[in-house]
């Protein structure tokens, strides 16, 4: 009796936690497709349901059920932003992937005494920082370096945010995975190298899989480094765009809908690859024992 009462209670808990988390989002959607009228009354479903605001945030007019509605006016940049960050993101992933995973590997593999913790200590340190406590200096480097305002640039700062945080989850995730396998295939003439292509990299498979949206997810939602490096520029990602149509838009549907063209590739992909997500075990690096 009180393991099924102790189980009723997670599923109240459960239920209340996912409505508190898809609350806002719903009321994202659920605004988008609503007309002024609607939202100033304060209506929780739309009485006509229309797509008007994502046809405007994305550059054209509309006749609405209550006349003509011209397009955002800053749709082209907002669009050019939507295009720089589903180029930025992927780059980004993927050279972090190529960067993490072989990182990943030694630090949870190889023996390596004292230079593992050190190698630790850099690799998390230098994602303690606030990230407004190297606004300036990253500003500076990179303008000096003609990397502000380009895709480039953009592709790089990701990488200092990335590459640190899916090394380490990485590692964790190849040290606890079994040892036997590999040391099977050593032993039956594969060298390292090949143990790690035909054996652990399988084996990490949902570990990879998960870093991987991870990465993407940390470029995609960026908006800080991205609006201190290309607000104002044609290297502007959707972040920083929407900075500007905040300050220049005040009608909510728009507001929600641009808001939720951002979201949706996110969650697309998130649900791609939940079951990834859910196998991946983080092992706190402080743990590991080498063998």
């Amino acid at each position: 009796m009180a393991i099924k009462r102790d189980r009723i209670l997670v599923y109240i808990a459960a239920i209340i936690i996912g409505l508190y988390s898809i609350g806002p989002i719903y009321s994202l959607v659920i605004i988008s497709l609503m007309d002024v009228r609607d939202v100033v009354a304060g209506h929780i479903f739309p009485y006509n349901p229309n797509i008007n605001a994502y046809l405007r945030v994305v550059g054209f007019d509309v006749q609405g059920p209550y006349g003509f509605l011209r397009a955002y006016g800053g749709s082209r940049q907002l669009m050019q932003g939507l295009l720089n960050i589903s180029i930025i993101a992927p780059i980004v992933m993927i050279i972090t992937l190529l960067a993490s995973i072989p990182a990943g590997y030694a630090l949870g593999r190889f023996r390596i005494g004292r230079l593992r913790s050190i190698l630790i200590i850099i690799l998390l340190g230098t994602r303690s920082l606030p990230p407004v406590s190297v606004a300036l200096p990253y500003f500076f480097l990179f303008t000096q370096l003609g990397l502000r305002s380009t895709l480039q640039g953009m592709i790089i700062i990701h990488l200092t945010i990335t590459v640190p945080i899916v090394t380490w989850i990485l590692m964790g995730f190849f040290a606890a995975l079994p040892q036997d396998l590999e040391k099977a295939a050593r032993i039956d003439g594969c060298s390292r190298l090949a143990a790690l292509f035909k054996v652990v990299l399988p084996l990490a498979a949902p570990g990879i899989a998960a870093s991987a949206i991870i990465a993407f997810l940390f470029s995609w939602n960026d908006f800080f480094y991205s609006w201190l490096l290309s607000q104002g520029t044609s290297a502007a990602t959707y972040n920083a765009q929407l900075s500007g149509f905040f300050n220049f838009q005040n009608e909510p549907a728009m507001f929600a809908a641009a808001v939720t063209l951002q979201i949706i590739v996110a969650t697309i992909i998130a649900s791609v690859l939940q079951k990834y997500i859910t196998q991946l075990k983080i092992v706190d690096p402080g743990t590991v024992v080498v063998e």
